[in-house]
């Protein structure tokens, strides 16, 4: 469904969705250009300022799978550091052994949609078990007992 399509009340709800994402991701210290490589948006730089004020971001497949991988990210590191949320940030900025020593938001950042698949695995253990059990189903998808 495109914004023209949408009624106002999935309109209201979809800006402040990404006025919400848009304050998140400057908090984690990105610029307006990591986080349009972070979206897959095709957006100009210059127009990018309007995800903060005016304009939801597009609601396309890509851009909201991208979203649902940022929110995991979100949640599992509110989940990881519940008592102190600048942690999030320090995590996110801090290189990593298991991303070859790259800072997760540099992997989110250069690798596109697997580099968000990489993180959310790392940090959102519901993720990773759903993806990591379905190798162990068997041929009618049940988990061995």
């Amino acid at each position: 469904m495109s914004e023209t399509q949408m009624n106002d009340p999935e309109m209201d709800a979809r800006l402040m969705l990404t006025r919400n994402m848009m304050g998140m991701l400057e908090s984690w210290g990105l610029t307006l250009e990591h986080i349009k490589a972070l979206m897959g948006l095709e957006t100009p730089l210059r127009k990018m300022d309007r995800y903060r004020r005016q304009d939801p971001f597009p609601d396309e497949p890509e851009v909201n799978q991208r979203i649902e991988h940022i929110i995991g990210i979100a949640d599992g590191l509110r989940t990881s550091y519940p008592r102190n949320p600048a942690m999030a940030r320090h995590w996110l900025q801090r290189p990593h052994r298991k991303f070859a020593k790259r800072a997760p938001l540099e992997v989110m950042v250069c690798d596109g949609m697997d580099g968000l698949i990489y993180v959310r695995a790392e940090v959102d253990c519901t993720f990773a078990w759903e993806a990591t059990n379905d190798g162990f189903r068997d041929e009618a998808g049940n988990l061995p007992q």
